[in-house]
């Protein structure tokens, strides 16, 4: 089947014409920048969960409070949640009520991954949706992901609160929930065997600079998995560009 007639196949179980789901994923193929949609109010999904590598917490400094801030629904250039699952989330979830921190994964697959293609790069984010749910998650964990080839897609509705951190106590000893107010980026690969790609850093800066426009956040708040609780994500050749960028200011 070619690629035109997948993508007909794929918005048609979703119930949505061709025209809608190419409008919907116009754009993904580009590296470059991104625009908020003024289109349609986004109706609610329930959320997803996700992996969680690592074990343990660290003292850092809990989120502030979020900013109420409305904002448009969808994201011109992200590849929508209907073009690689038929699956809704397996149960309800809470509402995200607002966002004060943006966190960077990688998603630490033992074998790493490689693959740029879009159907194949589809197919692997249904494998980590599958392995959430067995896991007694609610649905895939992170609100996004960018491939190997720097697309961005849509995981779990960011109206939603993620699964991609786990609660920890900081040094005195207080509890933070750290999925409250807090998106999830997954970059793909693992960053302990492997290095993100050029288009990867590229879409790390670019998309990271639509949602902190988007939510209002200082760099401050764009956080890495080990700086909120002990664990190697987003491995050791991920952290140092994040640590740049955001010396930097580039995203």
């Amino acid at each position: 089947m070619d690629e035109r007639s997948h993508a007909d196949e794929t918005a048609a179980r979703a119930g949505v014409t061709r025209r809608r789901f190419l409008g919907l994923a116009a754009g993904t193929a580009l590296a470059g920048g991104f625009s908020v949609a003024k289109a349609t109010v986004e109706i609610p999904v329930p959320p997803d969960k996700g992996f969680m590598a690592g074990h343990g917490s660290t003292g850092a400094q809990y989120a502030p409070t979020p900013k109420q801030v409305v904002v448009p629904a969808t994201i011109n250039g992200v590849i929508p949640r209907v073009a690689w699952t038929k699956t809704g989330p397996a149960k309800a979830t809470h509402p995200m009520d607002g966002v004060s921190l943006l966190t960077f994964h990688h998603d630490g697959d033992p074998g790493g991954y490689y693959a740029t293609s879009y159907w194949e790069t589809a197919a692997y984010l249904e494998r980590i949706r599958e392995y959430h749910v067995q896991h007694a998650f609610e649905d895939i964990g992170y609100h996004y992901a960018i491939d190997r080839a720097g697309r961005v897609w849509e995981l779990r509705s960011v109206a939603y609160r993620g699964e991609h951190v786990r609660n920890g106590y900081d040094a005195n000893h207080v509890l933070h929930k750290w999925n409250d107010h807090n998106v999830g980026v997954v970059v793909l690969g693992n960053f302990m065997l492997q290095a993100p790609t050029e288009a990867q850093k590229a879409k790390i800066c670019s998309f990271g600079q639509v949602l902190r426009k988007r939510y209002r956040l200082e760099i401050a708040q764009v956080k890495v998995h080990q700086e909120l609780v002990t664990t190697e994500c987003p491995g050791v050749q991920m952290r140092p560009y994040m640590d740049l960028v955001r010396k930097q200011a580039l995203i």
